[in-house]
């Protein structure tokens, strides 16, 4: 962005020591630095911080690298000439500190602050960095050259169309492979194969970076919205052109997308059996990945690109900013004008709802998984639910904040509170289907067994409930039959895990209780999972139920 725009949209803070001493002799303050173009026709950059790059003309450039603490507006000018004189540079000064970009006093510069390992993005990542700029990994990173981006991009495309075709023609290989469980041997092996892949992925971002002579930061891991994942800050690709700082935001899904390709092609090869079932997950899940990252409603590599593309900074805080800002003029009853293209409320629109649906969707899935942990894995899921709570209060508050000067007429803040009050009744009749995680066992001699794990239990287990046998896989289940719990009293027993989640670890147990169960219709001998007490409840007892007994239980 340029810095005349920075200081349109969003002025800085006043400052905090009184005068204007420190602008007769200025001086960059700590942490900006000056960076020339990359390549003709690029603009020269000015960088506060990790992340903040503000694009400025070659003149103010000369002026900025002059001030050194040393110099007045007289003595400047006449070192650089023409354009500036002593008024322009006393303008440019004073634009320069208004954007914070100058030191506060005349004092020697101190120590530069150091770029931190942990770090919050709002609203739910949090990030660990492994390598930081100036170290001498990401000094390697930046002294390595790619072939021409053109051939990388021709070859994964390649791979990927190949890749495309052998899923395709063995698509009942795949979806035996989504349903069915894993072996350990399986599971670690696509995960350490994910591992290395993430981590090629954030490599591709920084080589292609340093290719087109950018300096790639930190690089760690992340949580993102309860994922885990990793990350590169590629922040110096906004000294590049928009079609440059786009192909660096995708070049870690071109990597996701070859090797997920590369992977289905090796399985066509091989056929079908462990090795090849291990391929095709491998591939699946590369996939999967590379199509979420595409996502442009979320500060993932799709949004990142999107952005460049359009060289549009601080899109999402935009679109957010303009859906705010009709909202208040709807409940003002004041003209709304948009302050950007038309599509950008309802780009915001999706910057609020797709969060929401992505951690919805992710705690679908980890939920019962943390649950089938006993008491431990409910604290943890109420935990989460807290967390999001802290943040949705954030949300409100912000908006709130926003009504100030915007008074809203009653009739409409009425109408809008009938409307929630509405919404709030309506959340109470909404029923969900709350079932407890749990495993069967069919031995050889036809007995057939329920394990319920300790700290599972949302209600007591009683004779006569019903029960559903699943074979459950890694992104797909299939009903194989249903039961009874049987008269006879329970036991204290281990429950193995593979009923648990989708894999075959017979020897992995956990504590639970064992129960009698009867089948109405037989099954072979074997293990699978189990969903117990599937049985609908209104919204708000289901959250208390998950979220609030299991948390207090411990403490009864």
């Amino acid at each position: 962005m340029s810095l005349t725009q920075v200081l349109r949209r969003r002025p800085g803070p006043p400052r905090q020591e009184p005068g204007t001493a420190h602008l007769r002799r200025p001086r960059l303050t700590t942490g900006v630095r000056v960076h020339p173009p990359v390549a003709d026709g690029e603009p020269w950059v000015m960088q506060r911080g990790e992340h903040q790059y503000f694009r400025i003309g070659a003149d103010l450039a000369r002026l900025a690298r002059a001030l050194d603490g040393t110099g007045d507006a007289e003595s400047l000018a006449a070192r650089l000439g023409p354009p500036w004189s002593a008024a322009a540079v006393r303008q440019a000064v004073t634009t320069l500190d208004r954007a914070q970009l100058l030191a506060p006093t005349v004092r020697a510069p101190g120590r530069h602050r150091r770029i931190r390992r942990w770090k919050y993005v709002p609203p739910l990542t949090f990030q660990l960095a492994v390598v930081r700029s100036g170290d001498a990994a990401a000094r390697r990173i930046n002294s390595l050259r790619l072939a021409p981006p053109r051939v990388l991009g021709w070859l994964v495309a390649a791979l990927a169309a190949l890749g495309t075709a052998v899923l395709l023609a063995r698509h009942a290989q795949v979806a035996h492979v989504l349903g069915s469980p894993v072996s350990m041997g399986t599971l670690g092996t696509v995960l350490a194969g994910v591992f290395v892949t993430t981590v090629a992925h954030e490599f591709g971002h920084a080589c292609l970076l340093a290719h087109y002579g950018g300096r790639p930061g930190r690089m760690g891991v992340m949580l993102f919205y309860f994922s885990p994942a990793m990350f590169c800050d590629v922040s110096d690709s906004w000294r590049l052109n928009h079609l440059r700082r786009a192909k660096v935001s995708l070049a870690g899904i071109a990597v996701q997308a070859g090797v997920s390709g590369a992977a289905a092609s090796a399985a066509g090869l091989v056929g079908h059996g462990t090795a090849g079932d291990t391929l095709l997950l491998f591939s699946l899940v590369n996939a999967a990945a590379a199509v979420v990252n595409l996502v442009p409603f979320v500060k993932l590599d799709g949004y990142i690109a999107l952005m460049s593309y359009l060289n549009r900074p601080n899109l999402r805080d935009a679109a957010l900013g303009s859906l705010r800002e009709g909202f208040v003029a709807l409940l003002a009853a004041k003209p709304y004008r948009v302050k950007g293209p038309g599509w950008l409320p309802l780009f915001g629109l999706g910057c609020l709802l797709t969060p929401m649906v992505l951690v919805v969707r992710g705690l679908g899935q980890w939920l019962d998984a943390l649950m089938s942990l006993g008491t431990f894995g409910a604290m943890l899921s109420s935990c989460v639910a807290g967390m999001l709570l802290l943040v949705a209060v954030k949300t409100v508050r912000g908006l709130l904040k926003s009504f100030r000067g915007n008074r809203p007429r009653p009739l409409r803040l009425a109408l809008l509170a009938v409307l929630l009050a509405a919404l709030a009744l309506g959340s109470t009749q909404l029923r969900l289907s709350s079932s407890q995680v749990a495993s069967y066992e069919v031995t050889r001699d036809g007995a057939v067994h329920l394990y319920v794990p300790s700290g599972a239990e949302l209600q007591p287990v009683r004779p006569g409930d019903r029960v559903e046998l699943q074979r459950a896989g890694m992104m797909l289940r299939r009903t194989l039959g249903t039961g009874t719990v049987g008269t006879a009293a329970a036991r204290e027993a281990s429950v193995p895990l593979g009923g648990l989640i989708p894999v075959t670890a017979d020897n992995l147990r956990i504590r639970g209780k064992r129960y009698p169960l009867r089948l109405d219709h037989p099954l072979p001998p074997g293990r699978g999972s189990a969903r117990l007490h599937a049985r609908s409840m209104p919204l708000p007892r289901w959250a208390y139920e998950r979220l609030l007994v299991p948390f207090a239980a411990p403490f009864h």
